[in-house]
Protein backbone atom coordinates (compact mmCIF):
# COMPACT_ATOMS: atom_id res chain seq x y z
CA UNK A 1 0.00 0.00 0.00
CA UNK A 2 1.45 3.43 -0.80
CA UNK A 3 1.80 6.06 1.14
CA UNK A 4 -1.16 8.41 -0.26
CA UNK A 5 -3.54 5.20 -0.28
CA UNK A 6 -2.13 4.98 3.63
CA UNK A 7 -3.08 8.51 4.49
CA UNK A 8 -5.98 8.28 2.70
CA UNK A 9 -7.84 4.97 3.91
CA UNK A 10 -6.09 6.82 7.68
CA UNK A 11 -8.57 10.11 7.03
CA UNK A 12 -11.60 7.91 6.03
CA UNK A 13 -11.69 6.03 9.23
CA UNK A 14 -11.10 8.92 11.14
CA UNK A 15 -13.64 10.93 9.17
CA UNK A 16 -16.17 7.92 9.89
CA UNK A 17 -15.06 7.77 13.79
CA UNK A 18 -16.55 10.79 14.24
CA UNK A 19 -19.52 10.83 12.11
CA UNK A 20 -23.04 10.11 13.07
CA UNK A 21 -23.60 7.94 10.23
CA UNK A 22 -23.60 7.31 6.39
CA UNK A 23 -25.80 7.26 3.72
CA UNK A 24 -26.86 3.63 2.65
CA UNK A 25 -29.04 4.90 -0.08
CA UNK A 26 -30.86 7.70 -1.54
CA UNK A 27 -33.38 7.38 -3.86
CA UNK A 28 -34.79 11.38 -5.73
CA UNK A 29 -33.99 14.03 -4.56
CA UNK A 30 -32.67 14.44 -1.61
CA UNK A 31 -30.33 17.72 0.66
CA UNK A 32 -28.07 18.32 3.28
CA UNK A 33 -27.25 21.25 4.98
CA UNK A 34 -23.79 21.13 6.55
CA UNK A 35 -23.37 23.09 9.52
CA UNK A 36 -20.36 25.05 8.43
CA UNK A 37 -22.23 25.78 5.45
CA UNK A 38 -25.02 28.50 4.33
CA UNK A 39 -25.92 26.07 1.67
CA UNK A 40 -27.46 23.13 0.90
CA UNK A 41 -25.82 20.73 -1.27
CA UNK A 42 -27.23 17.04 -2.79
CA UNK A 43 -26.67 13.81 -0.27
CA UNK A 44 -25.67 10.60 -2.05
CA UNK A 45 -24.59 7.26 -1.24
CA UNK A 46 -21.63 6.97 0.99
CA UNK A 47 -21.66 10.32 2.66
CA UNK A 48 -20.87 10.95 6.05
CA UNK A 49 -23.93 12.33 8.28
CA UNK A 50 -21.63 14.66 10.79
CA UNK A 51 -23.09 16.59 13.81
CA UNK A 52 -24.93 19.88 12.63
CA UNK A 53 -26.24 18.09 9.38
CA UNK A 54 -30.10 18.42 8.19
CA UNK A 55 -31.13 16.13 6.29
CA UNK A 56 -34.48 17.02 4.02
CA UNK A 57 -36.64 14.81 1.36
CA UNK A 58 -38.45 15.88 -1.48
CA UNK A 59 -41.37 14.63 -2.75
CA UNK A 60 -41.64 10.87 -3.97
CA UNK A 61 -38.05 10.74 -2.35
CA UNK A 62 -36.35 9.44 0.68
CA UNK A 63 -32.87 8.21 2.55
CA UNK A 64 -32.04 4.98 4.69
CA UNK A 65 -29.29 6.24 6.90
CA UNK A 66 -27.20 3.90 8.14
CA UNK A 67 -25.93 5.27 12.15
CA UNK A 68 -22.17 4.15 14.03
CA UNK A 69 -23.84 1.47 15.75
CA UNK A 70 -25.65 -0.20 12.90
CA UNK A 71 -29.20 1.04 14.06
CA UNK A 72 -31.45 2.73 11.00
CA UNK A 73 -32.95 5.84 9.97
CA UNK A 74 -35.21 5.91 6.96
CA UNK A 75 -36.34 9.56 6.02
CA UNK A 76 -39.30 9.51 3.93
CA UNK A 77 -40.65 12.14 1.32
CA UNK A 78 -41.26 15.70 2.35
CA UNK A 79 -39.15 15.37 5.53
CA UNK A 80 -36.92 17.32 7.86
CA UNK A 81 -34.28 15.88 10.56
CA UNK A 82 -31.63 17.21 12.52
CA UNK A 83 -28.74 15.62 13.74
CA UNK A 84 -27.10 18.08 16.72
CA UNK A 85 -25.00 15.08 18.08
CA UNK A 86 -24.94 11.37 18.32
CA UNK A 87 -27.85 11.49 20.76
CA UNK A 88 -30.23 14.03 19.88
CA UNK A 89 -31.74 14.50 16.27
CA UNK A 90 -34.56 16.80 15.76
CA UNK A 91 -37.42 15.59 13.22
CA UNK A 92 -39.31 18.91 12.07
CA UNK A 93 -41.51 17.27 10.01
CA UNK A 94 -42.46 14.58 7.47
CA UNK A 95 -42.52 10.84 8.30
CA UNK A 96 -39.50 8.86 9.47
CA UNK A 97 -38.86 5.12 10.65
CA UNK A 98 -36.18 4.18 13.16
CA UNK A 99 -34.79 0.91 14.15
CA UNK A 100 -32.57 1.63 17.31
CA UNK A 101 -30.39 -1.54 17.39
CA UNK A 102 -27.24 -0.35 19.81
CA UNK A 103 -27.89 -1.55 23.37
CA UNK A 104 -25.93 1.59 24.36
CA UNK A 105 -28.36 4.36 22.94
CA UNK A 106 -31.16 2.93 24.54
CA UNK A 107 -32.52 5.22 27.07
CA UNK A 108 -29.96 7.94 25.85
CA UNK A 109 -30.91 8.68 22.61
CA UNK A 110 -33.63 11.33 22.35
CA UNK A 111 -35.65 12.89 19.28
CA UNK A 112 -37.09 16.09 19.61
CA UNK A 113 -40.67 16.91 17.58
CA UNK A 114 -42.51 19.88 17.64
CA UNK A 115 -44.96 17.81 19.96
CA UNK A 116 -42.81 16.36 22.10
CA UNK A 117 -39.01 14.97 23.36
CA UNK A 118 -39.22 10.88 22.58
CA UNK A 119 -36.78 8.75 25.08
CA UNK A 120 -35.58 5.89 22.98
CA UNK A 121 -36.12 2.70 25.60
CA UNK A 122 -37.48 0.63 22.48
CA UNK A 123 -35.97 -0.09 18.94
CA UNK A 124 -38.82 -0.03 15.88
CA UNK A 125 -40.90 2.73 15.43
CA UNK A 126 -42.42 5.72 13.42
CA UNK A 127 -42.77 9.10 13.72
CA UNK A 128 -44.86 11.63 11.60
CA UNK A 129 -45.56 15.47 12.07
CA UNK A 130 -47.60 17.80 10.24
CA UNK A 131 -49.02 21.19 11.10
CA UNK A 132 -52.45 20.07 11.57
CA UNK A 133 -51.78 16.69 13.16
CA UNK A 134 -48.76 14.20 14.67
CA UNK A 135 -48.34 10.30 15.74
CA UNK A 136 -45.83 8.10 17.06
CA UNK A 137 -46.45 4.54 16.37
CA UNK A 138 -44.79 1.80 18.32
CA UNK A 139 -43.91 -1.93 16.76
CA UNK A 140 -41.27 -2.94 18.92
CA UNK A 141 -40.16 -2.22 22.25
CA UNK A 142 -40.84 0.82 24.65
CA UNK A 143 -40.74 4.42 23.99
CA UNK A 144 -41.28 7.60 26.52
CA UNK A 145 -42.61 10.64 25.47
CA UNK A 146 -42.56 14.24 27.34
CA UNK A 147 -44.53 17.35 26.89
CA UNK A 148 -42.30 20.05 25.69
CA UNK A 149 -45.44 22.34 26.76
CA UNK A 150 -48.23 21.82 29.01
CA UNK A 151 -49.43 18.74 29.86
CA UNK A 152 -51.59 15.96 27.49
CA UNK A 153 -54.52 15.24 28.35
CA UNK A 154 -54.03 11.78 27.57
CA UNK A 155 -57.05 9.46 26.17
CA UNK A 156 -56.26 5.77 26.85
CA UNK A 157 -58.59 3.06 25.25
CA UNK A 158 -59.42 0.49 27.23
CA UNK A 159 -58.87 -2.93 26.03
CA UNK A 160 -62.23 -4.88 26.06
CA UNK A 161 -62.72 -8.60 26.60
CA UNK A 162 -64.68 -10.40 23.41
CA UNK A 163 -67.82 -10.53 25.59
CA UNK A 164 -67.74 -6.91 26.23
CA UNK A 165 -67.25 -5.63 22.59
CA UNK A 166 -70.21 -8.14 21.67
CA UNK A 167 -72.23 -6.18 24.46
CA UNK A 168 -71.04 -3.45 23.24
CA UNK A 169 -71.97 -4.23 19.40
CA UNK A 170 -75.71 -4.79 20.74
CA UNK A 171 -75.98 -1.24 22.25
CA UNK A 172 -77.06 1.33 19.90
CA UNK A 173 -78.45 5.05 20.28
CA UNK A 174 -76.64 6.12 23.20
CA UNK A 175 -75.15 9.33 23.60
CA UNK A 176 -71.74 10.34 21.69
CA UNK A 177 -69.71 11.58 24.93
CA UNK A 178 -71.09 8.34 27.07
CA UNK A 179 -69.54 6.69 24.63
CA UNK A 180 -66.42 7.90 24.44
CA UNK A 181 -66.17 7.99 28.58
CA UNK A 182 -66.83 4.20 28.42
CA UNK A 183 -64.02 3.56 25.81
CA UNK A 184 -61.03 5.81 27.06
CA UNK A 185 -59.60 6.17 30.27
CA UNK A 186 -58.74 9.86 30.52
CA UNK A 187 -55.40 11.57 32.65
CA UNK A 188 -53.67 14.54 32.82
CA UNK A 189 -49.82 13.59 32.06
CA UNK A 190 -46.49 15.64 31.47
CA UNK A 191 -44.89 12.06 29.68
CA UNK A 192 -45.53 9.18 29.62
CA UNK A 193 -44.68 5.69 28.18
CA UNK A 194 -45.72 4.14 25.00
CA UNK A 195 -45.55 -0.01 24.71
CA UNK A 196 -45.39 -2.03 21.95
CA UNK A 197 -47.99 -2.47 19.21
CA UNK A 198 -49.86 1.13 20.01
CA UNK A 199 -50.13 4.02 18.74
CA UNK A 200 -50.24 7.79 19.65
CA UNK A 201 -51.58 10.90 17.87
CA UNK A 202 -51.23 14.61 18.79
CA UNK A 203 -53.90 17.72 18.40
CA UNK A 204 -52.11 20.39 20.41
CA UNK A 205 -52.00 18.66 24.34
CA UNK A 206 -54.49 16.28 23.17
CA UNK A 207 -52.83 12.41 23.08
CA UNK A 208 -55.02 9.75 21.99
CA UNK A 209 -53.55 6.00 22.25
CA UNK A 210 -54.88 3.27 20.69
CA UNK A 211 -53.68 -0.38 19.76
CA UNK A 212 -51.88 -0.31 16.17
CA UNK A 213 -54.37 -1.83 13.87
CA UNK A 214 -52.06 -2.41 10.84
CA UNK A 215 -48.26 -2.52 10.43
CA UNK A 216 -48.34 -1.66 6.74
CA UNK A 217 -46.55 1.38 7.07
CA UNK A 218 -43.49 -0.36 8.99
CA UNK A 219 -43.69 -3.03 5.97
CA UNK A 220 -43.45 -0.14 3.53
CA UNK A 221 -40.39 1.41 5.58
CA UNK A 222 -38.81 -2.10 6.20
CA UNK A 223 -38.64 -2.68 2.34
CA UNK A 224 -36.27 0.33 1.70
CA UNK A 225 -34.14 -0.97 3.75
CA UNK A 226 -33.48 -4.22 1.32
Amino acid sequence: MTKTAFLFLFLSSALFANAIGIVHKVDGIVKVKHASSIKKSKLKKGDLIQEGDIVSTFRKSHAVLKLQDGSNVVVGPKSVISFENALAFAQNEGKIYYKITSKDLKNKLKIKTNFAIIGIKGTTFIVGTDDNSSFVALKEGLIGIASIKEEFRLYKQKVMSEYEAYVRKQKEGFEKFKKAQEEYVVTQTKEFDLEAGHVVSFEQNKAVEKPLKTKEEFAAFEKLLK
